[in-house]
């Protein structure tokens, strides 16, 4: 990161902080450094930023700033009665508060003060006074993601946040300044002449191989597995892209977003699409030395020019970015020729996958992946080292030495070990893990005189626990399953939002300036990576044995493994949830649920879990008017409004069944789910069978609530042109609660 970077976000954070609160001169004594840049250069580089992040030009009645919008309620096909009614307060960043999360209802709100927040951020901002200059940034950056979050950033554009506003800015700002435009080019873009000069180059990256890397693993220690190589993901994901910042000396600002094994990052056009095919082939190098093809990278790159952000234009090149890294899947491994194909013939033996069930520990996990998800689970600081690049030509491959491939050595800090060293790296960052109160409790370590930057991460940490023996320990997978209702089975549950690249291609209409583009990846990042896993430790804190891991939450799609009851129930909540979120349904979200017993190969719950998403994404609904947003459960795909119904019937079966002392005989239920299969419907013997079934069961069972049970289930099972036909789901309903019903030693 150079010198310019931190005069344009002091210039930026004293445009927007009152000087009452922290003044211009201690600003600059945080920040610290010198440019050979004049003021006048420095400022216009900033308006040209602004200009091309999306500010207008304000109305000559200044308008003071109100509450931020909800960017979802103002996507086109929102009712249009929402734009303006749900919003946030002012308020610190904490994804574990709904209110932080889900907008809230506004009623005519006034103007809001956001003096508390700036007291917060100028107190936290001065301590960092004596912070040494190439650390600094980082770390204010944090703070404005904490405290300007939840800001309005203009009145003309309410639904942008403050923080992405200026992230955008910042990154923008760091590109003019490295395409060394001078004052004239500047004068000219900001009057919209010469809109073809290339100002960026838009960058993705994106990891190939996830699933069948994630999956192919012992069902012996499988959690701590499956949640370190998850971790191991996203850390090779945060690691390439910082190694390409680190070569561009770009700062933390430039990386727009990186989760769910992708990133993109907003790069000076001239100087990276030059190194553009050295950085692919020099990332290929790599992994195919540590992976040897089964994980792979694939780096693409498009240009932006000074017209393309206007706002009609920037989403098509947000997708023209993504379409050709797919294209590049076509043709993975080309860029490093006759190098690769020379290696295809020779042997490799350092797997990272276990060889067999009965191999000793080091043959099980080579890589080191457990002792990663070991870390993981008492982690609440993680320090990373940035170092020079490392090479393991002789030593065993494992997941800290393909951390060293890219510059990075990981620390956690709450293990039992010494306090980490990090006094020969060249820079410091220690991340507070799932708690936006980043500066307090700071861990020690030995630093030296190593720049430290402090962050936090979002990471979503579900993990069960046990609490049937002396000292609390880590729930395993049978835990899970033996802790579900009726049978101890196990389950996944996968979601995702649908049509994400319809969304961030059109939804945003003619209005989607890179600073909108970010605050709405940001707040679908919030809601995944931050809000969801607290539903789920909520979730397993209200019951007596703990039943959900969450594997991965991020980007926007979530997986999840636990008990087979507890799935349907979460997966509704998490989906209501969203709906609130989003404050309506032109953003849906769909999923698929897949259970078997405890034993079955973990990477085919994965699979199946998959597939199962894939049938509600493809349900055919009889009226065509809607597509996807469904859920997909015992092989049933459904929408949410029938599935919600299917809970409640399934519910009442299991009540009158399992009555002490009253309850109708549990064989019904699969005398209902043979009347009603899917032969019996095709032609009218359902009718005569479920007559004369009901007329037995009556004559039968005749106390009120009984009768009364079975003449409103007769009753619905008859109904043909009701928005929900019951009996078109009785399969599932009573199958759902023979499930649940079953006793235990039945399984």
């Amino acid at each position: 990161m150079k010198d310019i970077d931190r005069l344009h976000l002091v210039a930026l954070i004293a445009e927007n902080l009152p000087e009452s609160f922290v003044s211009a001169e201690t600003i600059a004594a945080v920040f610290g450094g010198d440019a050979d840049t004049s003021e006048d250069l420095l400022k216009k580089q900033l308006d040209l930023a602004k200009h091309l992040a999306g500010e207008k030009e304000k109305e000559s009645d200044e308008k003071p700033r109100t509450v931020l919008l909800s960017i979802m309620a103002r996507l086109e096909g929102a009712k249009k009665e929402n734009r303006d009614k749900f919003g946030y307060l002012p308020t610190v960043l904490n994804p574990k508060e709904p209110d932080c999360i889900i907008p809230t209802q506004l009623d005519n709100a006034p103007a809001t003060d956001v003096t508390e927040l700036w007291e917060c951020f100028a107190k936290d901002f001065q301590k960092l006074n004596g912070t040494p200059p190439d650390a600094v940034y980082q770390t204010v950056f944090a703070l404005l993601r904490k405290y300007t979050a939840r800001i309005q950033a203009f009145p003309e554009e309410p639904d942008v946040s403050l923080y992405d506003f200026l992230r955008t800015t910042a990154a923008i700002a760091a590109c003019i300044a490295r395409e060394k435009l001078s004052e004239g080019d500047i004068d000219a873009h900001l009057r919209d002449k010469n809109p073809q000069r290339e100002l960026c180059l838009l960058l993705k990256g994106d990891i190939s191989g996830i699933q069948s890397f994630l999956y192919q693993i012992l069902s012996d220690g499988a959690a701590r597995q499956l949640r370190g190589r998850s971790f191991y993901l996203q850390l090779l994901t945060e690691a390439i892209a910082h190694w390409v910042l680190r070569k561009l000396e770009l700062p933390i600002a430039n990386l727009l977003l990186a989760t769910g094994g992708h990133f993109y990052l907003l790069a000076p056009y001239t100087e990276a699409n030059e190194a553009l095919e050295d950085w692919r082939r020099e990332i290929s190098e790599k992994l195919w030395t540590l992976h040897q093809g089964d994980l792979s990278f694939l780096l693409a790159g498009t240009p932006i020019t000074v017209g393309d952000f206007k706002p009609e234009k920037f989403s098509d090149k947000w997708d023209d970015v993504s379409k050709k890294v797919n294209r590049g899947k076509d043709k993975k491994w080309a860029e490093l020729g006759d190098t690769m194909f020379s290696q295809l013939f020779e042997p490799f033996t350092q797997r990272y996958e276990p060889v067999s069930a009965d191999a000793d520990e080091a043959e099980k996990d080579p890589w080191e992946f457990r002792e990663l998800g070991g870390k993981l689970r008492d982690a609440t600081y993680l320090i990373v080292s940035e170092t020079e690049e490392g090479t393991n030509d002789d030593e065993h491959n494992n997941w800290e030495t393909s951390m060293k491939a890219f510059g990075w050595k990981i620390h956690f800090p709450d293990s039992k070990e010494d306090p980490p060293d990090v006094s020969e790296a060249d820079r410091a960052i220690v991340y507070r893990i799932g708690d936006t109160d980043f500066l307090e409790n700071i861990p020690t370590f030995t630093c030296e005189n190593t720049p430290v930057s402090y962050d936090f991460r979002l990471f979503p940490q579900v993990i069960a626990y046990r609490h049937d023996k002396k000292a609390e320990a880590v729930a395993d997978y049978n835990y899970l399953a033996d802790a579900s209702d009726g049978v101890h089975w196990l389950g996944a549950l996968r979601m995702d939002v649908d049509d994400l690249g319809t969304i961030f291609k059109g939804s945003l209409g003619n209005n989607a300036t890179i600073s909108r583009m970010a605050t709405l990846s940001e707040s679908l990042r919030l809601f995944f990576e931050g809000y969801v896993p607290a539903l789920c430790q909520d979730y397993n804190g209200k019951r007596s044995r703990e039943i959900l891991e969450l594997i991965y939450a991020g980007g926007d799609d979530l997986f999840l493994v636990g008990g087979w009851s507890a799935l349907p129930e979460i997966a509704q909540k998490i989906r209501d949830e969203f709906r609130g979120f989003v404050t309506a349904d032109h953003v849906t979200l769909s999923g698929g649920i897949f259970i078997e017993h405890q034993k079955f190969p973990l990477h085919q719950f994965a699979d199946r879990s998959g597939d199962a998403e894939s049938a509600a994404k493809n349900l055919q609904r009889e009226d065509s008017s809607k597509e996807k947003d469904a859920i997909s459960f015992l092989q049933t795909p459904m929408a949410w409004d029938d599935f919600t119904k299917v809970s409640e019937w399934q519910q009442k079966f299991v009540n009158v069944v399992t009555t002490k002392n009253d309850s109708l005989p549990r064989d019904m239920l699969t005398r209902l789910s043979q009347i009603y299969s899917d032969k019996e419907l095709e032609d009218t013997r359902w009718a005569w069978r479920s007559l004369y079934y009901f007329h037995r069961m009556k004559e039968r069972y005749k106390k009120e609530n009984h009768r009364q049970f079975l003449r409103n289930l007769e009753r619905k099972l008859s109904e043909t042109d009701a928005s929900f036909e019951l009996k078109k789901f009785i399969r599932v309903v009573t199958r759902w609660a023979a499930l649940r019903t079953r006793e235990t030693n039945q399984n």
